[in-house]
């Protein structure tokens, strides 16, 4: 009684301590995409497996836990299906006082078609690798094998997963796709081989380097509710019959800036797909078990640095071709726009090679288990994740596009052929605890708690970092089948019901400020994001015996019903292959010439 109390008494207090440390406000919290998906166990304890890591997928949890697999090979496969909705909701603020005193909240004001709708995302989406297209679902398989001898102190392993990713599609109509109508950006590793080395009976180390893909793709209705926009139309409007003879037509024909643009119309779309098939990344681990009721684990996962390549298409609305032709429709707008760089033409869409660079943080973790009791597992880890290198968003064009040429009238600094979305993410310092309970010798439950605060600052939120705060919390089951099978099971949600950006408060969505049109889609509106992220999960680990037999045994179970198959389909038409036996038409009394002799007597020999 009194080892039970003394170890549950430093529990307690190791885990207060941690808690007082995390919480105090001199420290900074934050997380993203990654971790929401590694594999079935981590899902069930809200990542909390630093110090009692998840079989072969210790690959990347901590690469020193391969040290606690089974002797001989075993093989892994498991899959989790994530279900990602996400609920944007705006509102006009009452405030706002509008654009030009003609679009706005205000009585009498033309009235944002976005204000008071509210709608969820259609589906989610990813790239596939190979099949080399999106689809309109989310699935992180994940598959591995280890090895280790009899007796040896050397385990070699291999897995691929996906560490981070996300993304979603929102339907034709939405008004969400002024921020994206499609988002995804993902990382997944094809391979990571890595090895564990137990170097004393209670420590073990490990190494994993792996080789994976980073995708990313976007596809948005451009909308830029902003004073100089407005301002366009205005002037459009108030010399739509200005027609002064000659004059006009040498310095500024009527109307000026072909009519302008209203705040609330679409000027162009615009849809990229990059990626990176090669890009490396390493996991450092190590597990230390001093006691039988105690143990720590510590990883260390590197930066991954992602050269993206691939295509773009800017496709310009009609009314925008018509303001492009008419900086070019006098001399005195020729050469007013070839001292500014402002485009002289019209063109229906601009498209080509676009290219970027997408860091992923380097993090670390660090966690231990308790055993209060013979079966109870109390855990608990501390998260820290570098994201504070991703300043901005760069990305590369391969031609002057028309956009860029006419936003930096308005203080845009990025050039003609450069899109700069400013990010200064945080740093990562946050926790999770778990719980693992043996019911019996066949079943092990458990559940877990993460509190993921995110590192997108509030003034920079926007539908592209659309992930806030979310609380982790996760459920599952390990059964432990015969022949060395074991099964996990695991239901995690991430959730926020209301994360909200009100008016002005956000330079990447919704800044009225004249100096900052880049990019402003919702400009006058409140908006409210409810996020919930649900992932089901299962994985089987066997011994790769027992996998390659039950290949074997499946395969023999698909022969037997293909052959059943082909038997079923055969038999319809066996009758077409029967020949009649020799006098089977007397016995049936017909004659061969179709005369009836079932009356007629029996010849006599």
């Amino acid at each position: 009684m009194l080892k039970f109390t003394h170890k549950l008494s430093f529990s307690l207090i190791f885990i207060i301590g941690l808690g007082i440390f995390l919480f105090h406000p001199r420290n900074s919290f934050a997380t993203f995409v990654e971790q929401m998906a590694i594999c079935t166990k981590s899902i069930s304890m809200a990542n909390t497996v630093t110090a009692e890591p998840p079989g072969i997928m210790s690959i990347h949890c901590n690469p020193a836990g391969l040290s606690s697999m089974p002797e001989g090979k075993m093989f892994l496969q498991g899959f989790t299906f994530p279900l990602l909705k996400v609920t944007h909701k705006f509102e006009a603020d009452p405030e706002f006082e509008g654009f030009f005193g003609q679009w706005g909240p205000q009585e009498g004001q033309e009235h944002d078609p976005v204000a008071g709708t509210e709608d969820t995302n259609s589906s989610g989406v990813m790239y596939v690798p190979i099949y080399d297209d999106k689809i309109n679902f989310l699935i992180a398989p994940g598959a591995g094998l280890s090895v280790r001898k009899p007796g040896s102190k050397w385990t070699f392993a291999i897995a691929n997963y996906a560490p981070l990713g996300g993304g979603m599609n929102h339907k034709s109509d939405s008004y969400n796709n002024y921020g994206a109508r499609t988002i995804y950006i993902q990382h997944m590793v094809y391979a990571a081989p890595a090895v564990s080395f137990q170097a004393t009976p209670t420590l073990a180390v490990g190494l994993a380097v792996g080789t994976g893909q980073t995708a990313m793709g976007l596809r948005l209705n451009m909308r830029a509710p902003n004073e100089m926009v407005a301002l366009t139309r205005v002037l459009g409007d108030a010399t739509a019959n200005l027609e002064i003879p000659v004059l006009s037509e040498l310095t500024l024909p009527p109307p000026w800036f072909g009519g302008g643009m209203g705040p609330y119309e679409s000027p162009a779309t615009l849809d990229f797909q990059i990626r990176d098939d090669f890009t490396p990344n390493y996991n450092l681990g190590l597990h230390w078990t001093p006691k039988k009721w105690f143990s720590f684990g510590l990883v260390y996962q590197s930066e991954i640095t992602s050269h993206l390549t691939g295509g773009y298409n800017f496709r310009y609305s009609e009314q925008w071709q018509k303001m492009m032709a008419w900086q070019g429709s006098s001399p005195l707008l020729l050469i007013t726009s070839a001292m500014f760089g402002l485009p002289t033409g019209a063109v229906p869409y601009q498209s080509g090679t676009l290219t970027g660079v997408q860091k992923f943080a380097a993090r670390a973790q660090a966690g231990i288990m308790l055993k209060p009791t013979k079966r109870l597992k109390v855990l608990f880890d501390i998260h820290w994740n570098n994201w504070s290198v991703i300043r901005q968003d760069t990305f590369n064009f391969d031609q002057d596009i028309q956009m860029f040429q006419l936003v930096k009238m308005l203080g845009y600094t990025g050039g003609h052929r450069t899109m700069i979305a400013k990010r200064n993410l945080e740093d990562t310092i946050h926790w999770s605890t778990a719980l693992e309970y043996q019911l019996n010798r066949k079943v092990e439950l458990r559940c877990g708690y993460e509190y993921r605060p995110t590192s997108v600052q509030d003034n920079l939120f926007d539908s592209m970092y659309f992930v806030p705060d979310l609380h982790n919390v996760g459920i599952g089951a390990g059964i432990n089948l015969p022949h060395g099978v074991k099964l996990d099971l695991a239901l995690g949600c991430l959730f926020n019901p209301s994360h909200k950006t009100p008016n002005n408060t956000s330079t990447n969505a919704n800044s009225t400020d004249f100096w900052n049109p880049v990019y402003n889609p919702y400009a006058g509106l409140d908006i409210e994001q409810k996020t919930y992220v649900w992932n089901l999960s299962f994985g089987v680990q066997m011994p790769f015996h027992a996998f390659i037999e039950h290949q074997k045994h499946l395969m023999h179970k698909q022969h037997e019903a293909i052959g059943h198959l082909i038997h079923l389909l055969k038999k319809p038409f066996e009758f077409l292959k029967k020949t009649p036996a020799e006098g089977d038409d007397l016995k049936t009394g017909s004659s061969t010439d179709g005369h009836d002799t079932s009356d007629m007597p029996e010849e006599k020999h």
